[in-house]
């Protein structure tokens, strides 16, 4: 009795899985490219060297604005990313811009936090980072975010790239 899996088959398997970590990466310099253009088009790609940053990333992309790492555990389309430099204008719309993407469709007596991101007032009290939730309280720590020197510092663990790029701009636009 022959167990082992067919030649042709493991061939097959090889490829196929070469082939999905191909797409992912000219999926992940394809995003690198959307976050540098949404930051007015000046910034760099580069090979992430392993252990460099919060997580194994496909790139690191930096920009005088932001630095994002394209996480290596996605299909390229998720980012570990801090925003430097944002205004408190820009931040404001920002949350508020977030915060009603995550709005609350629950009854009432839902667990949902109605402020997940810190507002300017709580930020201008803390000396220390405060903490970006989710809009579900049983959901794991969105990021950070910081303010000093009248500039704001924005850390998010594992959003989508379409969600930055969003930040990016209104930050920019804002600025």
């Amino acid at each position: 009795m022959n167990i082992a899996m067919p030649e042709a088959g493991s061939t097959a398997l090889r490829a196929a899985v070469e082939a999905a970590r191909a797409a992912a990466k000219a999926a992940a310099h394809t995003a690198a490219l959307i976050l540098i253009e949404a930051d007015g088009g000046s910034g760099t790609i580069h090979r992430a060297w392993r252990g460099e940053g919060p997580a194994e990333s496909w790139f690191l992309v930096t920009s005088g604005n932001f630095t994002a790492h394209l996480l290596e555990d996605s299909f390229g389309d998720r980012v570990h990313v801090t925003l430097r430099n944002v205004t408190p204008a820009a931040y404001e719309q920002m949350r508020t811009w977030a915060e009603g993407r995550d709005g609350c469709h629950h009854d009432h007596g839902c667990v949902c936090l109605d402020d997940p991101w810190p507002t300017l007032a709580s930020l201008s009290a803390s000396t220390e980072e405060c903490r970006i939730d989710y809009r579900r309280l049983d959901e794991d720590e969105r990021g950070s975010a910081s303010l000093a020197f009248n500039r704001i510092t924005v850390t998010l663990f594992d959003e989508p790239v379409t969600v930055v790029d969003t930040l990016l701009r209104i930050a920019r636009a804002a600025a």
